[in-house]
């Protein structure tokens, strides 16, 4: 037993390190069930909190958002920042009107040496066009969804 021990490690001695060249080699690395960024749909958002309540990291907060919006009369949408937020994806499962979704945009792409770019504002999570992973009751569904923005 312990000369195998011992032969493994002298086998693995002389081998060269696993080491993923990301982004000059290789780009990063993704699964379809991967959650990333969040995507907010204000045209369906009524401003309810129910997302900064299962917030487990506190990262959502309401903000007031200038506009007219007829479904949410109180103006008030999450703004996420994304340095606090544990990805977890139950802002998107307990949202009772789907109007959060979470993007593949994961990682890398999120990586900045600016904190203060991590702050999303609702006019920001409102715009571009992903691919969207929705996360509900325990499913996993991978959808194209075109961001309102």
């Amino acid at each position: 037993m312990v000369l195998s021990t011992i032969a493994e490690a002298v086998k693995y001695l002389f081998k060269r390190p696993y080491t993923r060249l990301v982004p000059a080699k290789t780009g990063p690395f993704k699964t379809d069930r991967m959650r990333g960024a969040h995507i907010l749909d204000m045209s369906k958002c009524t401003g309810c909190s129910m997302c900064q309540q299962v917030c487990p990291a506190n990262a959502i907060d309401m903000v007031e958002v200038p506009g007219q919006y007829p479904q949410n009369p109180r103006r008030r949408f999450p703004r996420i920042d994304l340095h606090r937020c544990t990805f977890c994806a139950l802002c998107v499962e307990y949202c009772p009107f789907d109007a959060l979704y979470m993007t593949s945009v994961t990682g890398f792409e999120l990586y900045t040496r600016d904190k203060s770019t991590t702050l999303k504002s609702p006019v920001e999570l409102s715009r571009g066009d992903y691919t969207l992973v929705t996360v509900k009751r325990d499913l996993y569904v991978t959808k194209e969804v075109k961001a309102s923005g």
